[in-house]
């Protein structure tokens, strides 16, 4: 063998070794990273539970304690008792993204629980209205706090039976029960506040601006435009809807039929969901850009096609249960 072939030969060895241990410190620097991965998510599913406990404890101690509340106080100590019920909700909601499905059922399990004890300690302790007999108006007139009466109820006492129903609907912020209507929410209204929207049909909801998450739920044929929204977003229960969205975090529960034009900069997770399809957040309005910087979201990160499906666990195919919309069939004039 004379020497230029010795040396081809001796470079081409070189050449696989070194390509060989490119390939090795590859393949561990990926198993680096996924441990690491998976030690986060352990510390974060510990993080979740010791805090989602303490959320419980101090809700139940708040309702043993309802009794030495005085009266006057006790409208403004149920508001925080709703209030901080719906925290868990939100904190729970934030959380489902790292959290198995059986995690997720058996807090919100918790959650309805503590949901049920609130109510059934409010409507323990409300006042009631008292009554007496007052002599009865001469002629055929009934009274008119008898019409009072009748006009408020049976008994008289609906303002009082409702004390949950205004404590809940004062600290709701959003759209719900409606349909065949155009829905719209400012940008000064919606500005770092939880919007949330619930039981539309055939409904077109436009909330310019920047939101700090996003609840929908039971949409039937509705179009739901969002700007910028700065943590998460949480659908469930959605049918023939259209969404245009953009924030961290997306989870999405039994809706079929949908379709998202998703900016997303975190993860994207689909569960129970059939024929939902997804595209590229192509919503574009004067004050866009300046929403963008007040949600804290980075526009050069879009996972809008990186969909994970917790129902789908095959991880060499592809989830039937979703599909890219294809360019020559996506919308662009959401405003027109």
């Amino acid at each position: 063998m004379n020497a230029s072939v010795e040396s081809g030969t001796q470079a081409q060895i070189l050449e696989r070794m070194k390509k060989r241990t490119e390939e090795m410190a590859q393949r561990a620097e990926v198993r680096r990273q996924q441990k690491q991965g998976q030690a986060a998510m352990s510390e974060n599913v510990d993080y979740f539970q010791e805090t989602f406990q303490n959320m419980k404890d101090d809700i139940e101690r708040k309702v043993d304690d309802a009794g030495n509340i005085k009266k006057a106080q006790l409208l403004d100590y149920f508001d925080e008792l709703v209030k901080d019920v719906q925290q868990m909700q939100d904190f729970l909601n934030e959380s489902n993204m790292f959290l198995a499905s059986f995690q997720v059922k058996k807090a919100q399990e918790h959650i309805k629980t503590l949901n049920n004890l609130v109510h059934a300690k409010i409507d323990e302790m409300q006042p009631k209205k008292k009554f007496g007999f007052g002599k009865k108006k001469a002629g055929g007139e009934k009274s008119t706090k008898a019409k009072e009466i009748k006009k408020d109820g049976v008994d008289g006492c609906s303002k009082e039976k409702n004390t949950l129903d205004e404590i809940i609907e004062k600290q709701f912020f959003g759209f719900k029960d409606q349909s065949n209507q155009t829905l719209i929410k400012s940008a000064e209204e919606l500005d770092n506040r939880q919007l949330n929207i619930q039981n539309l049909d055939n409904c077109k909801v436009i909330a310019l601006g920047n939101p700090s998450t996003l609840q929908v739920a039971s949409l039937k044929n509705c179009t739901v435009i969002v700007g910028p929204t700065s943590r998460s977003a949480f659908i469930k229960d959605c049918i023939n809807c259209k969404f245009i969205i953009a924030c961290q975090q997306l989870r999405i529960h039994d809706t079929k039929n949908t379709q998202f034009y998703l900016h997303v900069t975190g993860a994207a997770i689909i569960e129970n969901c059939h024929d939902v399809k997804f595209a590229p957040y192509t919503i574009k309005y004067p004050e866009l850009k300046e929403h963008y910087c007040k949600s804290g979201l980075d526009l050069k990160t879009n996972y809008w096609d990186k969909i994970e499906d917790f129902h789908w666990l095959n991880e060499n195919e592809k989830s039937p249960n979703w599909s890219v919309i294809p360019e020559k069939e996506r919308i662009d004039n959401w405003l027109k």
